[in-house]
């Protein structure tokens, strides 16, 4: 053997020493012995102290291994049973006994399966089991609720004894077998090196194969003794000594913090903070050529967001841990399908289903794109919410081209319509209708769906057996929860940055590590309550929460005492409220303050803003060339605010008309103009019509104008309510305005004017009148609002702002304009204060003076005004937010 100064420093040298002190007769050949590891990461550096002991060219290394790796090289020794079998069986019990509610039912299946497995894992006996263990259940419950617990336990017990007597082996039963027979087959010693708490399943593994073999432990020294010993002051195992005493006696054993420098707590002050200040430590450590290093992720939204800033840095990270399939965009299409077959397909589960990538693959994407986005704007014109029926006639009529994939689309969903079936059809139909809308092809083409399409694949397989039928909402509700138990990874990326669990960095070589997370909801995480509680599962010997708190604890210890630079960030405020750290890093922090009298937990704000420089000159855009239509509401916004006309009626960047889900104060106001219309068609005098009959006149229509509304919308029957309840107050002045000399002319009127402007162009103004009546002095144009008197008189106040009526003046040459509040007790007109044709000539000048500027240049700034902006849906465009 050889001795290698730099080794003789790193953790694994007194392992690798003492491996060999044992075994080096045997070199050159080590493969006799076994080395079981918490992970095969580890396996790296031991071999490396071990080459670097061994004073030979070639040698052959141990045997290296975690006990399911060694438990996989031993041959299953009869038929496997799933655990998608076994859960499905523990349903159809649970179903039967009737002693839960349907919803929920597979969550609690799962629950159930996992305690089975916890049972079989600590080694009971399944022939005795139920009454020893229910008389140990008895005892801790006691007398009150024994009735009720007993009952509960016997299920439980009893179903994992039924299950453990089938004549095929689940994974735990045939996990032990394996174990049992690769200790009857030991040929040579067995080494163990930092291994987590083994359960009596493997516990007495190790004691079958000592009964062969020496079973030894190999020593583990912590590359930084001194931060060992602080850490299992802070958090010791056992013992009574208080803190006071822990910190004397090391206030005697160090000097100096074995932590300062190198190990820092940082409390930031956000999510963002948090993830910018762990992506500039990462890169600091590249920077000084500190490659492998360690994401340990506790707090998930914080690793995501950290990736992100650092692959916008083009610096990657392996991802171990995985991501569950329920979040991940391929799986959206899963729902968005399932959606289409309740609620008689709503619209937005629709659109969202066909924009997806990862539909009609076999179809040319940008033609696809375009087909979808005229389908989408025939819909919201359509006004249609749901109905699978309506939507193919909206298609046939007006985009031919979307119905191809519609067809498509409704074969799919016929295969996933009708009669309950097993998991195994279910499975097989779902993966048919995925080919039949081409979303096969798109998982086959990107790294996550392929795997999905895999474990989809997979699961069809390992519930073939199972002959139970099960409705669609059961069978959705089992591949949801397969899909948040199994995760994918993305296996396209290598890279010596890793992200890991707590557990997974144990006893690796990384050059530093940053924890993501470490507040008190996330370190130690909150445990779920099951079946059995801590005091019963301590009875039976199953794990209890201190115990995987013990573990992870130890984890921790491991990392900080074996990584050299550590950084341990949580945030110090979620949702605006405080967020605590860990309680572990409060004792830790207590302690180093009582010892070296020093804090340990920095604090990171948020960064200031940079002072604002001064604003460049503006550059807003120009028109050369003017449009050749010009409506009411155009010319409104250009008032309102010249940008907004750029974007909505230049760039055409409008949002598109939202389907009414449920009526509102818009629809209202349209069916309202609907009815008056209607009503004043039939009736263009009054006079000559009893009052009473006009009435019933208007109340007949309002309620044959709101009864196609009423199935889909739910509010409609109330705004019909609202409308009736105004119908004595409009009649009142209808009757009033017909007195003073006014009469009905017309409805719904499109207006229509040439403006020629000084450059020689000519511009069309045009928009709808709501109601043109004669009266004294000519022409008067109405326009009915659901508004209240005092809103419109505030517009109406502000001379120049509100330009619908003055515009109206200009193009329909009237002599009177006004609105007609309607939302009020009163029904009443609102007119400017000034005449309307002085407002209509000031407007015209108005109109021709803009109109020139914009064709000679003119920028269209935004104007920033507040009430504008309030509700423009410009204002990301334009940056109002980022102003100075």
């Amino acid at each position: 053997m050889r001795h290698n100064a730099r080794m003789a420093h790193t953790p694994y040298h007194m392992a690798a020493e003492a491996l060999l002190h044992w075994e080096a007769s045997r070199l050159p050949d080590l493969h006799v012995c076994t080395v079981l590891l918490p992970n095969l990461h580890a396996s790296v550096p031991l071999l490396a102290a071990l080459r670097a002991q061994i004073d030979l060219p070639v040698f052959l290394p141990p045997r290296l291994h975690t006990l399911h790796s060694l438990a996989a090289e031993v041959p299953a020794a009869g038929m496997l049973e799933t655990d998608c079998q076994r859960l499905a069986q523990i349903h159809d019990f649970l179903l039967q006994a009737g002693v839960c509610r349907p919803q929920g039912l597979w969550d609690v299946a799962r629950e159930l399966l996992e305690l089975i497995d916890e049972l079989s894992a600590e080694g009971l006996e399944p022939e005795a089991a139920p009454q020893r263990l229910l008389e140990r259940v008895s005892a801790v419950y006691g007398r009150r609720s024994s009735r009720l617990m007993e009952a509960e336990s016997r299920l439980v017990l009893e179903l994992w004894q039924a299950m453990q007597q089938g004549a095929a082996l689940d994974p735990m039963r045939d996990y032990a077998q394996r174990l049992a027979r690769a200790a009857d087959d030991a040929c040579g010693p067995l080494y163990t090196l930092g291994l987590p708490r083994l359960s009596r399943l493997e516990a007495r593994f190790l004691e079958q194969w000592a009964q062969r073999h020496p079973v030894r432990p190999l020593p583990w020294r912590a590359a930084f003794p001194q931060r060992r010993a602080l850490l299992d002051a802070a958090w010791p195992s056992e013992g009574t000594s208080t803190l006071t005493e822990r910190a004397q006696a090391l206030r005697l054993q160090m000097a100096t913090s074995p932590l300062q420098g190198d190990v820092r707590l940082l409390a930031a002050a956000d999510l963002e903070v948090l993830a910018t200040r762990a992506a500039e430590q990462v890169r600091h450590w590249l920077a000084q050529g500190y490659v492998r290093i360690a994401i340990v992720s506790l707090d998930r939204m914080a690793a995501r967001r950290l990736r992100a800033l650092l692959e916008r840095d083009h610096i990657l990270i392996q991802d171990e841990i995985g991501w569950v399939f329920s979040t991940a965009a391929a799986a959206h299409v899963l729902d968005r399908l399932f959606a289409l077959l309740q609620d008689d397909c709503y619209y937005l589960d629709l659109l969202d289903l066909l924009k997806s990538p990862f539909v009609f693959a076999d179809l040319d994407a940008n033609g696809r794109s375009e087909t979808v986005a005229h389908l989408e704007r025939a819909i919201r014109r359509a006004g249609i919410v749901s109905g699978w029926r309506q939507f193919t006639e909206l298609a046939g009529q007006a985009v031919p081209a979307a119905l191809p994939m519609l067809s498509r689309l409704d074969a799919a969903r016929a295969r996933l319509n009708g009669h309950a079936r097993t998991l195994g059809q279910w499975q097989q139909d779902l993966l048919a209708a995925l080919a039949d809308i081409g979303t096969d092809l798109a998982y086959q083409a990107d790294p996550v769906g392929r795997q999905l399409l895999r474990l989809l694949q997979a699961l069809r397989h390992e519930v073939a057996a199972h002959a139970g039928h099960y409705d669609f909402s059961a069978w959705r509700a089992w591949l949801a929860l397969e899909l948040d138990q199994h995760t994918f990874r993305d296996e396209s990326i290598e890279s010596p940055i890793r992200l890991v669990s707590l557990t997974g960095a144990r006893l690796r070589d990384f050059d530093a590590a940053v924890l993501l997370g470490a507040d008190v909801d996330h370190l130690p995480p909150a445990s779920a309550t099951g079946v059995f509680n801590d005091r019963v599962r301590a009875e039976l010997g199953l794990t209890t929460t201190a115990d995987r708190h013990t573990e992870l604890r130890a984890a921790l210890v491991d990392l900080i005492a074996h990584v050299p630079r550590i950084l341990v960030l949580w945030q110090a405020s979620r949702n605006a409220e405080p967020n605590l750290p860990s309680p572990w890093l409060k004792v830790l922090e207590t302690l180093h303050a009582m010892v070296w009298g020093m804090s340990l937990i920095e604090t990171a704000a948020a960064p200031s803003p940079a002072p604002w420089p001064p604003p460049p000159a503006p550059t807003w855009p120009a028109l050369k060339r003017l449009p050749a239509r010009l409506s009411a509401s155009a010319w409104q916004s250009l008032v309102a605010c010249p940008y907004r006309f750029f974007a909505r009626h230049v760039l055409m960047l409008s949002e598109l008309e939202a389907v009414p889900e449920e009526m509102d104060k818009r629809d209202y106001g349209q069916l309202v103009h609907s009815i008056l219309h209607a009503f004043h068609t039939r009736h263009p005098r009054l006079a000559d019509t009893p009052r009473e009959t006009l009435l019933e006149a208007l109340m007949r229509l309002g309620r044959e104008v709101f009864a196609p509304h009423q199935h889909a919308a739910y509010l409609t029957v109330g705004w019909l309510l609202r409308w009736e309840r105004r119908l004595p107050a409009y009649l009142d002045w209808a009757l009033e305005r017909e007195a003073q000399g006014y009469r009905w002319q017309a409805g719904e009127v499109e207006l229509r004017r040439d403006l020629t402007l000084s450059s020689g162009d000519v511009i069309t103004l045009h928009g709808y009148a709501d109601r043109i009546d004669a009266g004294p002095k000519g022409l008067a144009v109405l326009d009915y609002k659901a508004r209240s008197r005092d809103s419109l008189r505030r517009s109406l106040q502000r001379l120049g702002e509100d330009v619908q009526l003055s515009f109206y003046g200009l193009v329909a040459e009237a002599a009177e304009a006004a609105y007609v509040a309607l939302d009020d007790a009163k029904v009443d007109t609102l007119a400017p204060s000034t005449d309307l044709p002085t407002l209509a000539a000031m407007e015209k000048e108005r109109l021709r003076a803009t109109l020139v500027a914009i064709r000679d240049g003119a920028p269209l700034p935004a104007h920033g005004a507040d009430p504008t902006c309030r509700l423009c849906e410009m204002r990301g465009l334009c940056r109002r937010d980022y102003w100075p």
